[in-house]
């Protein structure tokens, strides 16, 4: 509740205040910092980057202001590569980059940050320096950058922590598809930790970034809002007839899908609008309408999204790998291409939302259309089946309306709000002949619904067999575009040699086990793994930051023969 009221406070004061900061003062205000780890500094295209992300604060340690974060990867010319979201949960996030051989041989910057982060007058992104090799680019000029340069972490946030700790293994040396056990003991400090398994090759990696001092100053005009309860969308409607009044139009967004998305806000004075979506779905298709009589008046147009000052970015001097490495970065891609070819058997599985509730749902009444006749088209299954309904015109377009007459008081002459997939549908032409058999369900709230700034008259929202309405819709008046939404959660695969399928299929897995977000609290805890193809020298990290504030890193070597 505490948190809660918190960040109530912080949205508050940014709408209803100018602000005037002392720097000095530890405020509701505080600022963030990212501290950004990798499983590796350098890799090959065809290899995948894992990335665990802590957001920082002065005073809690673990920042509890944003629940988004990005990260980006920038090449040489200042120019993003990649760009991902990441929803933070008490701070802590994690994700992973695919690398694509369409990335040329160079240095590149990891950058990450908060939005909230922009804010800051210096200093409103980390970096940390990676180096991508093209194995398959002709007359490749192989760079590393080998220089310890400080990053923008925020690193004098965290002190390293010197830790007698040790970590336990079952075996000192293992052979091929064996099974290894690692062992945590109780006495590391409680904290939040990741745990990357992966190959040591001759291929020279990058020294791992020192944190920096950074002054954690707020400007005094504060320019982009935090995403304290989810990701923030924010645009502004024109009108096409000069004079128009833009203020109080209500908007809405979809998100369609099997756990879909619809809200509504309403523009100020100047036609600007803001969203704030706090659903997880794996969907980044959205649609944007005016929810108004005179709809085709208007253009909708979404705003990018705040971005951090490359400008001073600065790539360090580079070195060449030496010839004696070539042999390490033939074998690595070579054993890189084949956990390609087996990828649809190895797949990581994502971890879908339990948020998929929909804001009606504990007053609908549900239609299981096969529960029923079936009926042809759309309209025939409303007469016969949902008898709440009733069709009329509205402005001269035939319309869904509540049939109970009990809150003709209240009600106002709109139609009731149609959704199918959660996508609204204005113009009913699109629904009067649908065929009713691709329909699995209708639901309807038979009373009128305040839903953010709109009063409905009553909400029919109609499921599709394939979830799929929005692919064949066409409606002019509607923005569709796609927006960048968080990486879903994933439980990253690692084989279990029992089974006699996976024996069937080559492993030349060099990063033996990623595993984020792990939450130690003085408890011994085993971690079972599974040894590859390949034999060589093997490092455990297990890094993180503890319940003090303390970056924690705990490493160890095993060899497989």
């Amino acid at each position: 509740m505490g948190k809660l009221i918190k960040k109530i406070a912080l949205l508050f004061l940014l709408a209803n205040i100018t602000y005037t900061l002392n720097a000095q003062n530890d405020t509701i205000l505080s600022t963030e910092s990212m501290l950004v780890k990798t499983n590796t500094t350098v890799l090959l295209t065809g290899e995948t980057l894992y990335y665990q992300l802590y957001c920082l604060n002065k005073s809690t340690i673990l920042s509890d202001i944003s629940e988004m974060a990005y990260i980006e990867i920038i090449n040489n010319q200042k120019e993003s590569v990649f760009k991902n979201k990441v929803r933070l949960k008490n701070g802590l996030g994690s994700g992973d980059y695919f690398i694509p051989t369409t990335l040329p041989t160079g240095n590149y910057k990891i950058i990450a940050y908060t939005s909230w982060m922009l804010n800051n007058t210096q200093n409103n992104f980390s970096e940390t320096d990676i180096t991508i090799i093209n194995p398959f680019q002709e007359n490749i000029n192989m760079i590393v950058d080998n220089a310890d340069k400080k990053s923008n972490n925020d690193a004098d946030e965290t002190k390293n922590s010197i830790n007698k700790t040790i970590l336990g293994i079952n075996k000192e040396k293992y052979s091929k598809r064996e099974k290894a056990s690692l062992i945590i003991p109780k006495t590391l400090e409680s904290g939040n930790y990741f745990l990357s398994i992966r190959k040591i090759d001759s291929i020279p990696a990058l020294s791992d970034n020192k944190n920096g001092t950074i002054n954690l100053y707020l400007k005094q005009d504060l320019t982009v809002l935090p995403e304290t309860r989810g990701e923030i969308v924010t645009g502004h409607i024109s009108s096409k007839i000069a004079n128009s009044d833009l203020s109080y139009k209500i908007v809405t967004l979809s998100i369609p899908g099997k756990n879909f998305i619809f809200k509504t806000t309403k523009t100020d004075r100047n036609g600007k609008f803001i969203f704030i979506i706090d659903k997880q779905t794996n969907t980044s298709d959205s649609y944007f309408q005016l929810s108004e009589s005179d709809r085709e008046n208007y253009s909708i147009t979404i705003d990018k999204e705040p971005s951090p000052d490359l400008s001073n970015l600065v790539f360090s001097n580079r070195t060449t790998i030496s010839s004696k490495n070539l042999k390490a970065i033939q074998e690595r891609s070579l054993a890189t291409q084949i956990e390609n070819v087996y990828f649809s058997q190895k797949k990581d599985s994502i971890i879908e939302s339990t948020d998929t509730a929909v804001f009606f749902e504990s007053i609908e009444k549900k239609y299981n259309l096969d529960d029923f006749d079936r009926f042809r088209t759309f309209k025939e299954t409303i007469i016969e089946i949902v008898t709440e309904l009733s069709f009329k015109d509205y402005n001269q377009v035939p319309s869904l309306y509540l049939a109970d007459t009990r809150y003709n008081v209240i009600q106002t002459s709109e139609p009731c709000v149609v959704l199918v997939d959660g996508l609204q549908i204005q113009d009913m032409n699109a629904l009067y002949n649908y065929n009713a058999y691709q329909i699995q369900s209708i639901s309807v709230v038979s009373a009128p619904y305040y839903y953010g700034p709109k009063l409905f008259n009553g909400i029919v929202s109609i499921i599709t067999k394939n979830k799929d309405f929005a692919t064949i819709y066409s409606d002019k008046n509607i923005l569709k575009t796609t927006i960048l939404r968080p990486e879903p959660t994933k439980l990253y695969y690692t084989p279990k040699y029992e089974s006699n399928t996976a024996n069937r299929i080559p492993d030349y897995r060099y990063q033996l086990l990623w595993k984020p977000n792990i939450r130690l609290q003085n408890t011994e805890i085993i971690v079972p793994f599974y040894i590859s193809d390949i034999s060589g020298n093997f490092q455990i990290i297990l890094e993180g930051l503890s319940d003090k504030g303390d970056l924690i890193h705990l490493d160890k070597i095993f060899k497989v023969e």
